[in-house]
């Protein structure tokens, strides 16, 4: 069971800020637990655990969808089956709260509760934001280095808040422990940390035993949709933030980027000053890098967009790696393998794309990440800032990081840029 605050059966649950582990996407190979854990703004089903009944989503119905004739398979779908579970974002639609003054009144003001072993920059980047605007938003703080567990810090979060909520799994014969971590999405120093202390030896678990497990509770309902009663004109004034932006600047092919589909490349104003921007900042660092090729943004006037979970409000942009070798050059998204990927040149990438300083979430493979955390770590990126930007090592089920796990971005990432 999973829900507790939107009808289901209710268990103890927890805000995101105040537990070890945040919203859970699914198991690796396990598309039961996937379509479980997707529930989301609009309702968290029963969750599926060897202890428990599962109910899971309804699949939408296959979509034929136009592609271009150099597409790769799945190089052009956002993965997952449930836009709902996508991180709901700032300007993404209106509030239950009302905007805050002090957020510009583009969303309502979040207060986090500092954990054990997080520090700003670990807050900063579970919320989309950076921490230079944590310390601004927080004068109570006489030394932004120096805060406790218990520490109260406002948030005008990017990416809405969660909670989180226990569940217990049941052992099965012949699990392990590390086997049960990656049915969660987490690490195995992460599942034991929420045992408190109750397993003294990893290596030997027995079935019928119960863990403790934290998963996705939905999003805390001062961020939910408004209540249908609610939604007058003047309301909508009230809560959500400013009105999308216009849907109108298309994204052409140039000396620096290649477009695969002119007709899905329309974004705003301001997303489309932005990459062009970022884009020609890597080109100066790495001259002669080959271009970058930029795949769907949003139809011309946005809206939806299939076979896409995004792309609706032209502030999404999907990106191919930088790749090497025989591929380098290439005008289509390619599968990243060991061989050919340029690590180099995709970090200086997402480095000038991050320094727009507009930029709320990047969808990258886990696996991927890992590579790129360890490149950015040996270019002497702090441990603070590696922090603040990746999800990975924490795990692919942790809402942690800028940079973050979802499906079906092997061949592609995916930019958010703020509303």
């Amino acid at each position: 069971m999973c829900d507790t605050s939107l009808g289901g059966p209710r268990i103890r649950g927890r805000s995101a800020s105040s537990g070890p582990f945040a919203w859970v996407t699914g198991a690796r190979g396990s598309k039961g637990w996937l379509a479980c854990l997707l529930g989301g703004v609009l309702g968290w089903g029963s969750m599926a655990s060897p202890a428990m009944a599962a109910a899971v989503s309804p699949r939408r119905p296959p979509v034929t969808t136009a592609r271009d004739a150099d597409a790769d398979e799945e190089d052009e779908v956002d993965g997952g089956t449930d836009p709902s579970a996508l991180p709901v974002t700032a300007g993404d639609r209106p509030t239950r709260a009302p905007t805050h003054a002090d957020c510009g009144h583009r969303m309502p003001l979040y207060e986090h509760t500092v954990e054990s072993g997080e520090h700003l920059g670990i807050i900063a980047g579970r919320y989309g934001v950076r921490t230079v605007e944590l310390v601004a938003l927080n004068a109570q703080l006489s030394d932004p280095n120096l805060i406790r567990p218990g520490d109260k810090i406002r948030v005008c979060p990017e990416i809405f808040p969660r909670l989180v909520q226990r569940i217990e799994h049941e052992v099965k014969p012949g699990e392990t422990l590390g086997a049960i971590a990656q049915t969660y999405g987490l690490t195995l120093e992460a599942l034991l940390e929420g045992q408190d202390g109750a397993i003294s030896n990893p290596n030997h678990v027995r079935a019928g035993q119960r863990l403790v497990v934290w998963v996705d509770g939905g999003l805390v309902p001062d961020f939910l949709p408004p209540e249908p009663s609610a939604k007058s004109a003047s309301s909508k004034k009230k809560a959500g933030g400013a009105s999308r932006p216009r849907v109108s600047v298309a994204l052409s092919s140039s000396e620096h980027l290649h477009v695969k589909r002119p007709s899905a490349a329309y974004g705003t104003s301001k997303t489309i000053g932005l990459l062009e921007g970022a884009v020609a900042k890597y080109q100066r660092s790495h001259p002669g890098a080959p271009k970058v090729v930029v795949g769907d943004i949003s139809r011309k006037g946005g809206g939806h967009f299939r076979p896409h979970l995004s792309h609706q409000t032209g502030r999404d942009i999907d990106l191919g790696y930088v790749l090497r070798g025989a591929q380098a050059g290439g005008t289509r998204f390619r599968g990243v393998t060991e061989d050919n990927l340029d690590v180099a040149r995709t970090w200086a990438l997402l480095e000038a794309l991050l320094d727009t300083r507009q930029v709320v979430y990047v969808f990258v493979d886990y696996r991927i990440q890992q590579r790129l955390y360890e490149h950015a770590k040996a270019q002497g990126v702090s441990q603070r800032e590696l922090d603040r930007l990746f999800q990975y090592p924490h795990g692919r089920g942790r809402a942690h990081g800028i940079i973050r796990h979802w499906p079906s971005h092997r061949h592609h990432f995916h930019v958010r840029f703020r509303n």
